[in-house]
């Protein structure tokens, strides 16, 4: 099957010569979401860098803030990456003081990862960036506009998860 990428501008948007099939960048749910984490992902940055945070430790900050000693398996598995980049992450983090990895002494595969001191201080110093970046990119909107977009996002993250 052929498929004719489209712009909603373009001229031809919305239809495709017979045996093509229409693909509109500016409608593609994938396309759009991808760019909304693209500048979520810089403003964040651009906010943590003097903190010397990556914008890819974010989430894993969030989930150690809230449950301290989860395993790096755990650790992938709610983040929703491969254990190699969670392994490289947590190095960085771990060079950078804001995590120590503990060996379970009754399971020697799993490891455990604990905030550090400055990696628990932090919290009180990112939290207030991501709370600005939302408010930045919610501006105007209602809270069921609000609700209404996470609960669609989530449903999402549940069907392709």
């Amino acid at each position: 099957m052929a498929y004719r990428v489209t712009r909603r501008s373009g001229t031809m948007a919305g239809r495709a010569p017979a045996g093509e099939t229409p693909f509109c960048i500016d409608d593609s749910t994938a396309h759009l979401v991808t760019i909304c984490h693209r500048l979520y992902a810089r403003a964040l940055q651009l906010r943590f860098a003097a903190h010397g945070v990556a914008v890819g430790q974010w989430p894993l900050l969030l989930y150690l803030w809230d449950e301290d000693g989860l395993t790096q398996k755990e650790l992938s598995r709610r983040v929703h990456i491969e254990e190699p980049t969670t392994t490289r992450t947590l190095d960085r983090m771990e060079r950078d003081g804001l995590v120590r990895r503990e060996r379970n002494p009754k399971n020697r595969r799993q490891v455990h990862v604990y905030l550090t001191e400055r990696g628990q201080t932090l919290r009180d110093e990112l939290v207030p960036y991501a709370l600005e970046v939302n408010g930045i990119a919610t501006l105007g909107m209602s809270e069921q506009d609000k609700a209404k977009i996470n609960s669609l996002l989530g449903y999402m993250i549940a069907r392709l998860g």
